[in-house]
């Protein structure tokens, strides 16, 4: 049994035992005690921004306190494994993003289906992901990389998380760039950040809503962004795809509200009516915005569509990568 086995095992043990002895809610008594939004992830991240975010419109539209739960570990699985052995009653949500797309394939024996095991109650929005490098470097562009490596004659080393979003975009990234990109580990994005801004590292993939404060600080320089489209909130980042770099246009980080599968149809009608106002309101709307998420209008149906064809396209970059966690 490996490592992760075991950590999922031990908490999982307590979830499912809870589920047993949890009946079904239903809407017209629903919700009459706390919710918990699950974040596989250390508080500060972008995840836990917009968790919380959420978490202050939505206990004001279902009238019930709402409590973000931080429950990081093993890639972010053991906190997807706890929503998804939870009872299905509308209490336990995840606030899920692409690690629920791209661990299947990297942990092929997760007690948990990423579509299957669960709920979909709404899409929150996509952002792209940003190459940052520290402001020393002078780093700023695609061809400043390819100008350096030309003088030097070196790679770069990049912060990833395990088996996390940021590893498989890098990969993703070095394959179409033709960059030599090595890859260290980190426990979180905090500290790879930290290290980049030391200098022990070159380079992190990041999202606008982590990338912001480095930005406006000037103490990291944005190197390009996946996508089509600059972003309003940084308009003087370019994209990969202007710079020359084809492929990644489709790759972003996204997030999304999840709840365990079985979930009772009533109790998910009003958890996506709560959603979608709280989505709605002006104020969440524009911390989005300044955030570098864009939101898109999904319906349950969509959203779990989405999230099955997401799976295929990571599974494939894995592949084509050789990438496997244990």
């Amino acid at each position: 049994m490996t490592v992760l086995h075991r950590i999922l095992g031990r908490a999982l043990a307590g979830a499912g035992l809870l589920a047993c002895l949890a009946a079904p809610a239903h809407a017209a008594g629903f919700p009459d005690r706390p919710i918990s939004i699950i974040v596989p992830y250390t508080p500060g991240g972008s995840s836990d921004v917009v968790a919380r975010l959420l978490g202050q419109q939505l206990a004001v539209e279902l009238k019930q306190s709402v409590v973000v739960e931080n429950k990081p570990g093993a890639g972010a699985t053991l906190g997807t494994s706890l929503v998804a052995k939870a009872a299905p009653d509308g209490y336990t949500v995840l606030l899920a993003d692409n690690a629920q797309t791209t661990a299947p394939s990297l942990y092929p024996r997760l007690p948990y289906d990423a579509v299957k095991s669960f709920t979909a109650l709404g899409m929150v929005g996509i952002a792209p992901a940003m190459l940052l490098s520290n402001q020393p470097s002078g780093l700023r562009s695609v061809k400043d990389m390819r100008d350096d490596v030309e003088r030097n004659r070196r790679g770069y080393t990049i912060g990833v998380g395990s088996g996390s979003p940021s590893h498989l975009i890098s990969a993703f990234f070095q394959r179409r760039s033709e960059l030599n990109l090595m890859m260290v580990p980190y426990k979180g994005a905090s500290q790879a950040a930290t290290d980049v801004l030391g200098g022990q590292i070159d380079l992190i993939f990041t999202n606008p809503a982590s990338a912001a404060q480095y930005l406006q600080s000037g103490r990291m320089n944005a190197i390009g962004m996946t996508g089509t489209e600059r972003l309003p909130s940084l308009p003087n980042v370019a994209t990969f795809q202007e710079q020359g770099v084809k492929g990644l246009e489709n790759v972003k980080y996204w997030f999304a509200v999840l709840a365990p599968a079985g979930l009772p149809a009533d109790v998910s009608d009003k958890w996506h009516a709560a959603l979608a106002a709280t989505l709605a309101h002006p104020e969440v709307k524009r911390r989005l915005a300044e955030l570098g998420i864009t939101q898109v209008a999904m319906t349950p149906e969509q959203l779990q569509g989405f999230i099955a064809e997401d799976r295929e396209t990571w599974a494939n970059v894995v592949k084509e990568n050789g990438m496997q966690l244990q």
